[in-house]
Parts: C-alpha cells; sequence; structure tokens
C-alpha cells in the first residue's frame, strides 16, 4: 500500500478515535450490508475503538441474496461482532399494503426494509427516539458525491444522527484498503456482481445482475417485475424520460428496470389531497380531481370506506392505514409493530401530538395518487388545493 494511501487511513482512524468516547454510550452501530464500504467501515473503526467491538447490524429482510448472511457467519469468525435485525414488513408485503414501486424520487426500500430494523432494534435497547443512536455509514466518494452527504450528519429518513468517515475514499482505494491493510475476505458476490444485498435493486439496471438474479430466482424476479408492470403502467401519473432512443419499448424499459426510466409529472409536485376530520370524526381526504381517485389503492382498507364525489372517507381503522409500523420512530415510547399481527399498536399515549404530523409517515407519503398531501390546517381555508 502507497505511503499516501496509508496516511490519509490512519488519519481517518485518529478521527474516529477522538470522536468515539463522545458516541460510546449513545447506542452506536454499523449499518452493516456486507458489501465492500460497510466493511471497510467497520474495519477501521474496529482499529479506532480496540478492544470495543461495536455492533455490525445487518437487516435481514427475505429478498437479499443467501451469501450474506453466510457471509455474516464468515466475518464473526474475524472477530466482528455482528448482529441480525429484521425489518417489520418484507418487500412484497409492503408493495400488497400500497406502497408502490420504488423510484429514485421515493426510495422507500432503505428505510423500509432497512431502518425500521435498525429502529426496532435501537428501540430494543433503550432509546425513546431515532436521535438516542448514532449510525456509522460505509458512503464512499465514488457512491455519492460530497454534495448531498457530510461526515457528521442527520440522515433525514430516520432522523437518525449519522457519522460518514468513507466519503473521501474511492472505490479503489476501500478495495486496496480491504486486502492489504486489514486481508480480509469479500463477499463471494462479487465474484459475479458489482453490488451485494438485495435480489433485484432499483439502483442498479446492469444486465449481468439482473440475468444472475433471475436465473437464480425466477420466481421472485417475476414477482417483482410484474408488479412493477402493473404500476408502471397502470397507474398515469409518470412520464417517460427518453434518456435512450434504443430503449423505447415498453418491454425494454421494464426489463431495464423500468422505474429509472420514469420521473414525476410537474403536476404530481402540486397539493393533489387535503386530509382532515369530519364533524362526526371520520377521517377524510378532498382529492383535487376525481379521476385521480383509483381505488384499487384502497383495497387494503377491505371496505372500511366510502366515496361521496371527490372526497374518501375512512373510518373504524388507525390513521396510518398502510401501517407499516414505520411512524414508531415518532414515538418510540407508546408505538410498537406487532409482529405476531403485523399492525401498528400504540400503548400509553399520552396525546402529545408528534404523531400527527404526516412528515415521517412513509404510508401516506407513498400510498395515494403519488401526489403531496396537506393537513386541512397547513392550507389557507377550506379545500384550497392551489
Amino acid at each position: 500500500m502507497n505511503r499516501k494511501l496509508t496516511t490519509k487511513i490512519d488519519k481517518t482512524v485518529a478521527r474516529l478515535r477522538k470522536l468515539w468516547p463522545t458516541v460510546k454510550e449513545r447506542m452506536p452501530f454499523v449499518a452493516f450490508s456486507t458489501g465492500k464500504d460497510s466493511l471497510a467501515m467497520a474495519a477501521m473503526l474496529y482499529e479506532a475503538v480496540a478492544p470495543e467491538k461495536p455492533p455490525c447490524l445487518y437487516s435481514s429482510h427475505d429478498f437479499e441474496f443467501p451469501e450474506c448472511k453466510a457471509y455474516l457467519n464468515c466475518m464473526r469468525g474475524y472477530g466482528f461482532n455482528v448482529e441480525i435485525a429484521r425489518p417489520f414488513l418484507s418487500y412484497f408485503e409492503l408493495m400488497e399494503r400500497g406502497m408502490g414501486f420504488i423510484t429514485r424520487y421515493d426510495a422507500w426500500c432503505v428505510p423500509m426494509l432497512v431502518g425500521t430494523a435498525f429502529l426496532d432494534w435501537l428501540r430494543g435497547k433503550g432509546a425513546t427516539s431515532p436521535s438516542d443512536g448514532v449510525m456509522f455509514r460505509g458512503i464512499s466518494g465514488s457512491e455519492y458525491s460530497k454534495k448531498f452527504h457530510r461526515e457528521l450528519e442527520v440522515y433525514k429518513p430516520l432522523q437518525l444522527p449519522t457519522i460518514n468517515p468513507m466519503l473521501n475514499f474511492s472505490k479503489e482505494e476501500i478495495l486496496r484498503i480491504i486486502q492489504e491493510r486489514y486481508n480480509l475476505p469479500f463477499n463471494p458476490l462479487y465474484e459475479n456482481l458489482s453490488r451485494t444485498y438485495c435480489i433485484c435493486c432499483y439502483t442498479s439496471a446492469d444486465p449481468k445482475k439482473m440475468s444472475y438474479s433471475k436465473q437464480r430466482f425466477p420466481d421472485e424476479c417475476a414477482r417483482y417485475y410484474r408488479q412493477i408492470d402493473e404500476m408502471l403502467f397502470g397507474s398515469g401519473l409518470v412520464d417517460c424520460v427518453a434518456e435512450n432512443e434504443k430503449m423505447r419499448s415498453r418491454e425494454e424499459k421494464l426489463e431495464r428496470h423500468g422505474f429509472v426510466h420514469w420521473r414525476r409529472r410537474k403536476e404530481q409536485e402540486k397539493v393533489g389531497a387535503i386530509k382532515f376530520r369530519r364533524a362526526s370524526g371520520v377521517l377524510a381526504y378532498f382529492i383535487r380531481e376525481s379521476e385521480w381517485i383509483a381505488e384499487q389503492h384502497l383495497e387494503p382498507l377491505k371496505g372500511k370506506w366510502i366515496r361521496k364525489d371527490n372526497e374518501i372517507r375512512i373510518f373504524d381503522i388507525p390513521e396510518n392505514i398502510a401501517d407499516t409500523g414505520f411512524c414508531t420512530m415518532q414515538c418510540m415510547r407508546c408505538r410498537q409493530f406487532d409482529r405476531s399481527q403485523k399492525q401498528l399498536a400504540i400503548h400509553g399515549c399520552t396525546q402529545c401530538g408528534k404523531c400527527l404530523s404526516l412528515k415521517h409517515c412513509m404510508g401516506w407519503q407513498h400510498r395515494f395518487w403519488r401526489r403531496v398531501i396537506r393537513e386541512k390546517n397547513q392550507v389557507r381555508s377550506g379545500y384550497e388545493l392551489n
């Protein structure tokens, strides 16, 4: 390893060592995906804080390659303190509850399939809010621009304090760190793929990975693309971006992970619905245009709703009708996800009002018509939708 890279690593390890006393009592953990970036992150942190071994937390959501779990056991043999957490719901369960296909604009997979696992782990350690914890995240400079991330930041989807020490390292440097500095094995998936973790991933349009995944997991891939096909071409709320003239057909776009070719229309940025409660206490939505109402999205409500013109009225069910459990981050004391019933449970509510905000409600954000939703008190008057 050359002197320049060695010096760069030594400085990063020194910063981590200096930072550790500040965060060690705040339930710190490494977000461990079994990929190269999180492995390099964990190795450098372990060098900095030895003999302590903060948890390397892995979210197992049943849509990852089986090699990842086998690799976790391998890394335990190298002295890593690996812990496995589980999200509240699987990918397909979330899709069935109306979360919608993943896009680059709204990539709900990370907060829902990884984030809920981390939040539940923190709550189990005694956290009363996400801000009680600290996440070490291996984002390398080759993947994300420093324009969008800082070494110290709050990961907004989870409101979780986060440390990103790898931002100044390139992909090539990370590979050398793992091989030459720490002599650690890579996830065996790298023999066939450039990225690890999920069987299908919205970030990748790599034909090699798609072919590899379909060959090994044909049923899962068929179900995955079938759902995307139905939502992409049946929603009427997306518009094609003709970035590549060679990828114009429906089949080509879908095959190349259709959603990376699509963007939100400008009208989707407008307020599309107003949420309010009627005098009877019934929860209601007033929708800007009646043709926007796609009643199939209300199927999970099991008949506990009625429609009157442009208004949808919902009754006898919790406000978070998608019931994904993500809003536990707003109130860890009182909100828990009942894994046996697969629904949100609220105990000991103090009526503090935090949960009335839609800011961190993944269900409302993704459920209805892919448009902006406001509460009635957030607009100037009545049903104003301008």
